[in-house]
């Protein structure tokens, strides 16, 4: 019984793989890329058994150059054959290679196809798998269907969003370095007050234009009034060293006299000294007393050099205090005339921007209305053993391995749709205005 069952098994097997039924037209062929899997078994009678040829029984590719290279095997052409006339040739070559009496059992599985490419007009272009019975229509629909423009007009949507918010923001930049540079040029010419430019007093009843201007102006008194303290600090110490001068000088005048008097004095008793009319100790008094007078003096007349040095210290301090802010206000002058070109240089770029995708979004939605509204163009460019060609298709046109589907959109017949007035966006900025 269990022989009986062997031999109906091999023979079942047999039927079904070693001998497929002939090709029909439209029966897959194989081609370079189509990955197949192997069954390889063989009865041998002697031992009642079924030997499976474990070597073959594994998946391959075919090659590029259409051809397996297999174990017992060798090399065998697969491109153009049907998975049962590749099973029969290869059952062919292993009774002849092996030297067997009968041709093993083998099948032959295809178990993934070469791919198809689709590209063109559609969502995910590239490379698929194929399955049999697969139409355009279908392969479409693996691609994810025809492309939109939804996603341009989303990123125009962010551009314009953008550029609005760009604009905004050098405008303000704009006002605030006009202000700044009007607060500066004051400082330089020592004005009591800030010389605001027309383009920012006829702006004044803006929010933010008022805000710039009441800024600076907190700003100039700020600096004013710390400047003005630091030059009354100045002179304040100034007049206090001259009036140290004046009472120096007063005193220097009072030593000499007092030393005039003594050296009188000193030499109507060395005379009587000389006499024998007075004692000498009264003589080397009023030598000593000249003496300390005359130290006095000289104690006076350094603090009197010392004063003056001051004097001329503070006079410097003031000339440096105003020529460091001039210096200061020049430097700053400088720089906000810079920024001031640069900040009007980026804004006329980002409005001109700003523009371009303005008008560019209505274009391109009346571009994607139009395709559409368009029928697409199916083509299919197939290779064959003659070379490539490219075949006209329809929806339902069946699509075979290796092909390559293009998807095309006709173009509008008069280009571009025209802008409609007042279809731009408006954008709600100060105008940005530069100085040289």
């Amino acid at each position: 019984m269990r022989k009986w069952l062997l031999r109906v098994a091999a023979a079942s097997l047999a039927a079904a793989a070693a001998c497929p039924l002939p090709t029909m037209a439209g029966e897959y062929l194989l081609g370079p890329q189509d990955k197949v899997r192997l069954k390889v078994y063989e009865w041998r009678a002697s031992r009642d058994v079924i030997f499976e040829w474990t070597a073959l029984n594994d998946s391959f590719v075919v090659g590029a150059d259409g051809t397996l290279f297999l174990p017992f095997v060798g090399q065998i052409r697969a491109q153009g054959t049907a998975p049962g006339d590749l099973a029969r040739a290869i059952g062919d070559r292993l009774m002849q290679q092996m030297g067997l009496g009968r041709q093993p059992d083998v099948a032959v599985e295809i178990v993934q196809y070469r791919p198809f490419y689709i590209v063109g007009y559609v969502t995910q272009p590239g490379e698929f798998p194929f399955r049999p019975g697969l139409t355009v229509l279908q392969a479409l629909g693996i691609a994810g269907g025809l492309r939109t423009r939804e996603e341009d007009m989303s990123r125009l949507e962010r551009e314009v969003i953008a550029g609005q918010g760009d604009v905004g923001l050098l405008a303000l930049s704009n006002v605030s370095l006009l202000a700044r540079k009007a607060r500066l040029e004051s400082e330089l010419a020592g004005s009591d007050d800030i010389a605001f430019p027309a383009q920012l007093k006829d702006r004044a009843s803006n929010e933010t234009v008022a805000l710039a201007m009441e800024q600076e102006r907190k700003i100039f008194a700020v600096r004013k009034d710390a400047m003005a303290t630091q030059l009354r600090a100045l002179r304040e110490l100034k007049d206090f060293l001259e009036k140290e001068l004046t009472s120096l000088g007063q005193q220097m005048a009072f030593h000499d006299q007092q030393i005039e008097l003594i050296q009188k004095e000193l030499a109507g008793v060395s005379a009587l000294v000389q006499k024998g009319l007075a004692v000498a100790p009264r003589e080397l008094s009023l030598q000593g007393t000249v003496a300390q007078m005359q130290s006095d003096r000289l104690v006076a007349e350094t603090s009197l050099l010392r004063v003056r040095q001051e004097i001329s210290k503070t006079d410097i301090e003031i000339l440096n205090l105003g020529n460091s802010q001039a210096s200061e206000v020049a430097a700053a002058l400088r720089e906000t005339q810079l920024q001031l070109n640069e900040v009007t240089s980026k804004a006329n770029t980002a409005v001109q921007l700003l523009h371009d995708t303005e008008v560019t979004a209505p274009a391109l939605l009346a571009l994607r209305e139009r395709a559409e509204r368009a029928k697409p163009i199916f083509k299919i460019v197939r290779t064959t053993d003659s070379g490539s060609q490219e075949i006209m298709a329809e929806e339902t046109t069946p699509i075979e391995p290796g092909d390559t589907v293009k998807i095309d959109i006709p173009p509008p017949p008069s280009g571009l749709a025209a802008l409609p007035a007042g279809d731009s966006v408006q954008t709600e900025t100060l105008p940005i205005q530069g100085t040289n």
